[in-house]
Formats: C-alpha cells, sequence, structure tokens
C-alpha cells in the first residue's frame, strides 16, 4: 500500500481553552449533582446519568486522535481515542464529494451513517466528506465530519476531481445520481459521464 498524502490531527490552544472550560462547568455540576443525591436525596439519577454522558462526550471528542492517509485507491482514517482503536476505509469510487459543513435540521440527504473524525479542540474549518456504501441490494449513503490541511484536500481531488471543496448542493447531485444509477442497474461511471456530458452539450446549446 503506497501513501500519497498523510497528517495527524492538531490541537490548537485556544481549542483546549474552550473545551477545558466546558469540561470543568459538566464536571462541577456533575459532582454537585453526586453530592445532592447522596446527601440530600434531590437529584434524579437520570440527571446524574446524562451529566455523565455529556461529560463523556466532551472528553472522548477532545482527546481523540485520528491520522488521515491516503493512498492509490482509498481514503483511511486511522482513530485513538477513550473507547480503543477503530479504523475506517472509504474508497475514492464511493465519494460524492467535499463541502464546507454547516448545520441544517433537514439535511438534503438521508445519510444512514453519521461520523465525526475531528478534534474539537482543531479550530480549523469543518468539513463534509460524503459517500455511499453498498449493502447487499441497497446503496446507503454516510458522512464523515473531518478537519485537515489545504494538501490533504488537495491530493484527494486528484483522485474525485471536481468534487472537493464545491458547494453542498453539487455533492447532493452527485449522490442522488449515484442512487440512480445503482437503481437502474447501471455502471456508475459510465452513467454519470452521459449525464454530466448531456448538462454540458445543453449549456453549449442555450449559449449559441
Amino acid at each position: 500500500m503506497s501513501i500519497q498524502y498523510q497528517e495527524q490531527s492538531k490541537h490548537s490552544k485556544a481549542g483546549i481553552a474552550l473545551v477545558s472550560v466546558f469540561i470543568a462547568i459538566v464536571f462541577v455540576a456533575l459532582v454537585y449533582s453526586v453530592w445532592r443525591y447522596v446527601e440530600l436525596g434531590s437529584v434524579a439519577l437520570a440527571e446524574i446519568l446524562i451529566e455523565g454522558i455529556i461529560l463523556f462526550v466532551l472528553v472522548s471528542q477532545a482527546v481523540g486522535t485520528y491520522t488521515f492517509r491516503l493512498t492509490e485507491s482509498d481514503f483511511i482514517i486511522d482513530e485513538v481515542g477513550l473507547l480503543g482503536k477503530k479504523r475506517m476505509v472509504i474508497p475514492y469510487a464511493m465519494m460524492n464529494g467535499v463541502y464546507r459543513f454547516k448545520q441544517s435540521i433537514m439535511p438534503p440527504v438521508k445519510f444512514r451513517y453519521k461520523y465525526r473524525k475531528l478534534s474539537s479542540t482543531d479550530d480549523r474549518p469543518v468539513w463534509a466528506l460524503a459517500y455511499s456504501v453498498v449493502e447487499g441490494k441497497k446503496l446507503k449513503h454516510g458522512r464523515v465530519l473531518l478537519k485537515a490541511e489545504q494538501e490533504f484536500f488537495d491530493t484527494i481531488a486528484q483522485h474525485i476531481p471536481n468534487l472537493v471543496q464545491v458547494k453542498e448542493d453539487q455533492v447532493v447531485f452527485h449522490a442522488y445520481l449515484r442512487e440512480d444509477a445503482f437503481k437502474h442497474g447501471e455502471d456508475f461511471e459510465t452513467y454519470a459521464a452521459n449525464v454530466y456530458g448531456q448538462g454540458q452539450a445543453g449549456a453549449e446549446g442555450v449559449k449559441e
């Protein structure tokens, strides 16, 4: 396996300071709730459990480290966190694009799989990498949130040209195009080339 590019997640001083404040607040709240429960019995166990979960999530998102590797055919993510080590492999052939992430209540694509592969102490912008997975007779969509250097995006763009750091609607169109090709049992590369080719020809006709 030849590695074309590799980088590890970063932690900024400002990010560490901000996350530390939130962790300290939740920790104090948890300790106070436990004290009230033991001494006064005035706090429900559910409240303590919720505060404990919030504290765990904050800590895990802060201390997790990620290594990104780009090979000839795949994007590999190695994660080391509180729950141990994990590896995720996404083939370039199944990627639908990379766009600047913005939180929304109703995303334009139904993502069956959602992953955060970034540290909350990293102050770089968040990007979303959309991809698809074939499971039996169904095609499902996934999304990975990440933060990386520009060189990472430049390298991955060599494998999925015109789909990196683009608008969200362009990635959404590509995802639905892949889904449509899958439903019709057609080769996606051929199907996409025909659709994009027809679109370009139509645009040239309008200009004329």
